[in-house]
């Protein structure tokens, strides 16, 4: 988000960074409506989020917070899985298509969240999007919009995070990781 996002108003943006906090995004959205004034505000979070803590979306239809969120369907926990094996790692329990599961299958976003009082709709792609914003802020009442993302697509531009790298390994990548891991420790700018 902070790639592509540009702010034009104080308080216009909060970002919790890399889904460090996973689970914060609806409920820091409900904070958001309830502080606000006027004007819309936007929660965008990915599916693997919206599973640990979606419970404020029900909170919200009741109590007329009205938020819209936008859940991102990949299949999982993409971003840890992309450090996962950015780190060298194997693919492990982070998509559900990499998970031992007795039977695989998909929740419906949008079904859950009308479930839950929510104004809901499916976006079938990214060129249905705007329509869908445009209707969700029609709307009076918290609303979900679910979109299907892919789960190994990015926004090109990174920045470098600290974290560990096993010293020792049979992978090849794992070992090839740990050399990168260790030059960006000493590019990394120390006290900041």
């Amino acid at each position: 988000m902070t790639k592509g996002w540009q702010v034009t108003s104080t308080y216009g943006f909060d970002c919790e960074m890399g889904s460090s906090t996973i689970g914060y995004e609806i409920a820091g959205g409900r904070g958001a409506a309830m502080a606000r004034e006027d004007g819309d505000v936007f929660v965008m979070l990915g599916d693997g989020s919206h599973m640990m803590m979606n419970s404020d979306i029900h909170s919200s239809v009741l109590t007329g917070h009205k938020i819209i969120v936008v859940v991102c369907d990949n299949g999982g926990y993409a971003v840890i899985n992309r450090l996962q094996t950015f780190k060298g790692n194997r693919p492990f329990n982070n998509l559900i298509a990499d998970c031992r599961v007795k039977e695989p299958f998909s929740v419906d976003f949008a079904a859950h969240a009308q479930a839950m009082g929510a104004a809901v709709q499916r976006v079938d792609a990214l060129a249905d999007l705007a329509a869908a914003i445009a209707w969700a802020r029609e709307q009076d009442r918290a609303t979900v919009l679910s979109i299907k993302v892919a789960a190994d697509r990015w926004t090109p531009g990174d920045a470098w995070w600290d974290v560990g790298v096993p010293e020792v390994s049979e992978r090849f990548e794992v070992r090839t990781a740990r050399q990168d891991h260790q030059a960006g420790r000493k590019r990394q700018r120390q006290g900041v």
